[in-house]
């Protein structure tokens, strides 16, 4: 189950300044790329370059991310705004699907005409992309092991290094061979593999948004353990789903025998599911067979 993690890799203001630094370094390439591209003729560097744009905007969109999270719970968001960065995260994905889909068409156009392409500009910049790519997602990997919202951003970084190289091959072979076929065809390359990568990485993240239950653990699993507690007769209503990335929340109904004193069952309960599926956000509702459920029967 997600933790509550109470230590970090690195300070927050440390964190923070990686994350600034490698949004300033992927504007500058992704400008030299375009510019480079254009000249070049070389919609595959284009691609790469657009790519390193959505990788700036995905950071920016972290570092706003990650800076609203530290902010705590309020009338309006209860459960406070960590939830905001599995939102960008979200929105980081979407925008990398639009821009795959895009290339695919820009670069079939070329396929039926290929233009004439300078290699040389194409393997050096694409080259300096990729020693930027590698940078960049260094610097983001010790925070991209807590945050779903900074994976979203190593990960494009790391598909861009992959990129880089493709384009890097395609610029010698263009050098070497004139072969202007391969520019189109790497274009789709690049776009297909950023494609398979956001498949699947979108589904813990939709998982979240959709309050789903969490991997490590199923609804089946905790009933099972909560009817086993001392006291407790049956159990229903039971609703277990992720906060966030580190916090995870259930809700049940207890039936109890009449008489019995609710208290040290529910603290028999909570404890247990602290210690068992470290979970420390649970709403336990006592009933007994004689009161039944308050529920309205529709919910």
């Amino acid at each position: 189950m997600p933790h509550d993690h109470q230590h970090h890799h690195l300070s927050e203001g440390a964190g923070d300044n990686r994350v600034l630094f490698a949004v300033v370094v992927n504007v500058i390439l992704t400008v030299a790329q375009v510019a480079g591209g254009v000249i070049a003729g070389s919609m595959a560097l284009v691609a790469d370059g657009v790519h390193n744009f959505s990788d700036a905007a995905a950071l920016v969109l972290a570092f706003g991310a990650r800076r609203l999270a530290r902010r705590g719970a309020d009338a309006a968001m209860s459960f406070g705004w960590a939830r905001a960065e599995v939102v960008a995260a979200f929105v980081n994905y979407i925008a990398l699907i639009l821009i795959s889909i895009w290339l695919v068409f820009e670069a079939l156009g070329r396929i039926v005409a290929p233009p004439q392409v300078d290699g040389w500009i194409v393997v050096w910049l694409a080259g300096l992309a990729l020693i930027i790519d590698l940078a960049t997602a260094a610097l983001t990997y010790a925070l991209s092991k807590d945050s779903l919202n900074i994976r979203a951003a190593f990960l494009h970084n790391l598909a861009d290094a992959g990129a880089s190289v493709a384009v890097i091959v395609g610029g010698a072979l263009i050098l070497l061979y004139d072969w202007r076929l391969v520019d189109p065809l790497l274009t789709i390359g690049i776009s297909v593999f950023i494609l398979w990568h956001v498949v699947g990485d979108l589904k813990p993240v939709l998982r979240i948004l959709m309050l789903g239950t969490p991997p490590e653990a199923n609804t089946a699993e905790v009933s099972g353990a909560l009817a086993e507690i001392a006291g407790v007769q049956s159990v229903h209503h039971v609703h277990l789903w992720q906060i966030d990335e580190r916090r995870v929340s259930v809700e049940a109904h207890l039936v109890l025998g009449a008489g019995d004193d609710y208290a040290p069952v529910i603290a028999r309960a909570k404890e247990m599911l602290a210690h068992r599926f470290d979970i420390h956000h649970a709403t336990l509702e006592p009933e007994t067979v004689l009161t039944g459920c308050a529920d309205h029967l529709a919910h």
